[in-house]
């Protein structure tokens, strides 16, 4: 719970009125998507959460978490599904518990062989990502289809992400992650974190974390890098 709705709940005590959420876990409802099936790569995910005064709840697809943002109660992102099952879990936390909600896709959409996400801590910012192939053609909001398939599939404005650079069929060699932090809104210190998934559901699975601090604005920061091998052949 923050200051501000600290405060307001202690003046509505002191006056003998008790918030309707004050004794209560949020309650968490997706309202999209419904679950079942989709042949859509991109999936919308929206809902309400009981607790208006919550700013920021807690996304997590196929185990991994990134922050969600909450407007008034509600939430509305997007997600570049994987193929197969995907268990998407939306949570939210007050001083009374946690609330959440859960529900499962199957995703019938064309294989992803590398994804990066990128998620930051602070709301009404604008990062935008940046992915340098290993040819050195890069992609980001201003270039989002490369010439080897890769593809900036969804560009957030508004804060927290998730920004997603997805590609069909991965490029050995070295990819190199960019975050331009575009403009802060007062908010002159904010985290990022970026998610590397490689080679999902296969025995050369390989996943990566990235943190960075950035504090200004104004041009592209690395915060990191990693390596794509050659497959080996079985003779």
């Amino acid at each position: 719970m923050n200051a501000r709705t600290l405060l307001s709940v202690l003046a509505l005590l002191l006056w003998g009125a008790t918030p309707a959420w004050a004794d209560d876990a949020p309650t968490v409802t997706l309202a999209t998507p419904a679950g079942g099936w989709t042949s859509n790569r991109v999936a919308r995910i929206t809902g309400t959460i009981s607790d208006t005064s919550l700013r920021v709840g807690t996304l997590s697809i196929n185990g991994t978490e990134r922050p969600l943002p909450l407007r008034g109660g509600a939430f509305d992102l997007s997600l570049v599904l994987s193929p197969g099952m995907n268990v998407i879990e939306v949570s939210a936390a007050n001083a009374a518990g946690v609330g959440r909600a859960k529900v499962s896709v199957f995703a019938k959409v064309p294989k992803i062989d590398l994804r990066v996400v990128l998620s930051w801590d602070t709301d009404e910012t604008d990062l935008d990502l940046h992915v340098v192939e290993p040819s050195g053609e890069e992609s980001w909001y201003g270039h989002k289809e490369t010439a080897s398939g890769g593809s900036l599939d969804v560009d957030v404005t508004t804060g927290y992400g998730p920004e997603i650079y997805t590609q069909a069929n991965s490029q050995t060699g070295t990819y190199k992650i960019l975050v331009d932090y575009f403009s802060d809104h007062g908010n002159a210190q904010t985290e990022v974190k970026v998610d590397v998934l490689i080679h999902e559901g296969s025995d050369r699975e390989e996943r990566h974390t990235f943190r960075h601090m950035l504090t200004r604005t104004g041009g592209k920061f690395e915060v990191g890098t990693f390596t794509v091998k050659a497959a080996r052949v079985v003779e």
